[in-house]
């Protein structure tokens, strides 16, 4: 007695090329989440890796992210230099570490790798 996957697979098979693609789809679609990652996971089915175009563009979010932080943070930490200290506000500690914390994160996109191979041999 054939299986319900044999009977599928055949069921599959008889069909033309261009409507196989949308009958896998279709039937991959009606089972349960579960199911549908149990499939994906068998088939080995992961997100390509992005080209060099979106890697720059994610790049570029997020130091300027960091950069305009940082440059906020050196804005009230210039201000409060010179502003008197209000009584239960955020202590310029506080600021401080944030700047530290954002310095030290841009600076290490600059250190080299510890995985990567060394080029000098």
């Amino acid at each position: 007695m054939a299986t319900a996957l044999e009977s599928f697979s055949r069921d599959i098979a008889a069909k033309p090329q261009a409507e196989q693609a949308k009958a896998v789809k279709e039937a991959v679609d009606a089972l349960p989440e579960d199911q549908k990652k149990a499939v994906a996971q068998a088939l080995g089915v992961r997100l390509p890796e992005p080209d060099q175009t979106t890697s720059n563009k994610v790049w570029l979010i997020i130091i300027w992210c960091f950069a305009i932080v940082m440059m906020g943070a050196v804005l009230v930490l210039g201000i409060s230099v010179f502003a008197a200290p209000v009584t239960g506000g955020t202590k310029p500690e506080t600021i401080l570490t944030v700047f530290t914390t954002v310095t030290a994160f841009l600076a290490g996109l600059f250190a080299p790798s510890p995985v990567a191979k060394n080029a000098g041999g």
